[in-house]
């Protein structure tokens, strides 16, 4: 049979100078907690006596994976001195009835027999959610498991006088799939969240990871720190070893000593390239490589973001020094093509802040419930890797206006609004986060939304003018080989009511003129350019964007203009319904015609023969 015990360092260090900080950066209110756990009971023997106190026996640990939960636990048992014993899904379930409980008990004997020897024992169980789940999911293995081990934590009763104690510590990723009759007074004392690490234990984490390798001079760990938005302690300590592994391989491949060359920034931007976040996993995607000077024109709308974006991100400290709040929501609305996404990806990448983008296909779904979790988790793992931006493309599918007709697809859609309300509604508990959304149907959002608190900034997205079309050109044109006959500021000119998209289309079009003219062309011409240009025209029109300019004075009129336009679809679609009417009239008047034709025929016939 496995054993299902492991004893720690028995003695507090080589002359008790160990000190957990040295083995775990971070998690300070985690590391004082076992610490009171294990030594007040010794330290304060005396007090408790004369007060008659019950030391509490059982710290719950909850977090994400990879936080460090189970490094903690050791780095303190060996510094306290303290006897350890792990216990782990896999080493207590067994085949045949009553051995899990055995090694239960042969468990909890072992830790009371070194406590009766004056060395406190420490039970640390491992992922305690698959020992002992909710009920309602319980195998009958499972039960006969946590009553045994409700038993026993009940049994664990040191009187005031009793100088050691056992304690039982737990840990878990799944805190509300654990049985709720552990997480009470007497079993579980207290819980505490190893969460994430802010930028502070980043770098902690990070000096300790490289003590013993060579960095470089230029080598700044806290800039490495603050770009590590998200890392737990796996993933920093996954970073160092992929930075590590390729100075190696360069020094190898250089015919150099290894261990000589000491790691620079770029084996740090190599590693990050390659480790990521384990926990925005599935979700996140890498932030999108587009800087504000790949957009042209929209100089104040920039700006604007820039503030409402950047600023409580890198400047939060100012923002809590001044008791400001920053924007919990922004909305970017405006005609299709005019670069809202492309805005939106900028602000992320000048932000360097996680970016989670969702979209509607993503969150609707044929099974119940299934687009609200992940709305709910998209938002739950934000959180962790704060600062982050959620992003939602084409908004007005997710956050439709309730009160419609009766459907399945509009009762999903109330729902993800209904969840969409609540998770923002919950941001203030969550610093760093910032909602991000895009549509050319304002009209179409829900109106609870539309307040300060959730799109505190609803900005209008122009089409561009004069000037930012000319910037526009020049930005889809810097990769291409232009004549100097191209006058860029005419074909601006020339271009009135253009979208962004239908510029850069303009672009790549007529250098697919210059190749369809000439395989072998180098350069685009002018003559390729006023090719294009005639054969393309703006979808927009001067009514139009009167219509979207004044959306924020006046809300009904898009949803006017397009009951308008749906009358004029209507009344083409009367219309159209005339000459199919019209027909079927002549066609049943011709036949009832001919049928009195040859009625009357036949009854000429009859009569002359009668006579």
């Amino acid at each position: 049979m496995e054993e299902a015990s492991s004893s720690g360092s028995n003695t507090n260090g080589e002359s008790g100078e160990f000190r957990a900080e040295e083995a775990i950066g971070g998690n300070a209110e985690a590391i004082q907690a076992l610490r009171e756990l294990i030594i007040f009971p010794l330290l304060y023997s005396r007090e408790s006596r004369k007060l008659g106190l019950r030391w509490p026996r059982g710290l719950l640990l909850y977090g994400p994976p990879g936080t460090g939960k189970t490094s903690l636990v050791r780095a303190v048992v060996r510094e306290c001195g303290a006897h350890l014993i792990v216990i782990s899904p896999h080493s207590v379930h067994r085949a045949h009835a009553g051995e899990s409980e055995s090694i239960l008990r042969d468990a909890f004997a072992e830790a009371s027999s070194h406590a009766k020897l004056g060395k406190p024992s420490v039970i640390f169980i491992d992922e305690i959610d698959a020992l002992c789940p909710r009920r309602d999911s319980r195998r009958e293995q499972d039960i006969r498991v946590a009553s045994q081990l409700f038993m026993l934590m009940d049994s664990n009763k040191p009187s005031s006088r009793s100088m050691p104690q056992v304690v039982v510590v737990a840990s878990t990723n799944r805190v509300d799939s654990i049985d709720p009759a552990l997480r009470r007074s007497g079993r579980f004392d207290a819980e505490i969240e190893v969460t994430t690490p802010n930028e502070e234990e980043r770098f902690q984490i990070l000096k300790l990871y490289t003590r013993k390798i060579p960095l470089h001079t230029s080598v700044d760990l806290r800039t490495i720190a603050a770009s590590c938005n998200g890392y737990v302690g796996a993933d920093l300590e996954a970073l160092c070893r992929e930075a590590a592994m390729r100075a190696v391989q360069i020094s190898s491949d250089a015919n150099e000593e290894a261990g000589m060359r000491s790691l620079t920034m770029d084996d740090w931007k190599h590693a990050r390239s390659v480790v990521g976040p384990s926990i925005t996993r599935g979700v996140t995607m890498e932030i999108p490589k587009v800087s504000w000077e790949d957009i042209g024109g929209v100089k104040d709308l920039k700006k604007k973001l820039q503030q409402a974006v950047e600023w409580p991100l890198k400047h939060s400290a100012a923002f809590s020094r001044l008791g400001v709040s920053p924007v919990r929501g922004i909305l970017l609305h405006g005609p299709p093509g005019c670069s809202k996404t492309t805005l939106a990806k900028a602000a992320a990448h000048a932000a360097q802040a996680s970016f989670f983008s969702l979209s509607g296909a993503e969150l609707y779904s044929m099974y119940v419930g299934e687009g609200e979790a992940l709305l709910r988790n998209t938002f739950r793992r934000a959180r962790l890797a704060a600062p982050s931006i959620i992003f939602f493309d084409e908004a007005d599918v997710v956050a439709a206006k309730r009160g419609g007709k009766s459907s399945s697809n509009i009762a999903v859609g109330e729902r993800l609004l209904s969840t969409l309300l609540t998770e923002m509604d919950g941001l203030e508990q969550a610093k760093g986060i910032l909602v991000l959304a895009a549509t050319n149907r304002p009209d179409a959002i829900d109106a609870a939304l539309m307040r300060p608190g959730r799109f505190d900034l609803v900005l209008y997205v122009p089409p561009p003018d004069l000037e930012a079309r000319y910037e526009i050109l020049n930005v889809h044109t810097r990769e291409m080989k232009v004549d100097n006959d191209v006058d860029l500021r005419q074909i601006a000119e020339d271009t009135e009511l253009f979208t962004g998209a239908e510029l850069e289309g303009l672009c790549r079009e007529a250098g697919i003129v210059a190749l369809r003219e000439d395989i072998s062309a180098t350069i685009v011409c002018n003559r390729h350019f006023q090719t294009v240009r005639k054969s393309l025209k703006p979808a927009l029109t001067i009514e139009e964007v009167k219509v979207y300019s004044s959306f924020m004075k006046n809300p009904s009129l898009i949803s006017s203009g397009s009951i308008k336009s749906s009358g004029r679809e209507s009344s083409e679609h009367n219309k159209s319904l005339v000459g199919p009417v019209s027909i079927g009239l002549i066609s049943f008047l011709l036949l009832a015609g001919a049928k009195y034709f040859f009625m009357h025929t036949s009854r000429l016939q009859d009569e002359l023969a009668a006579t």
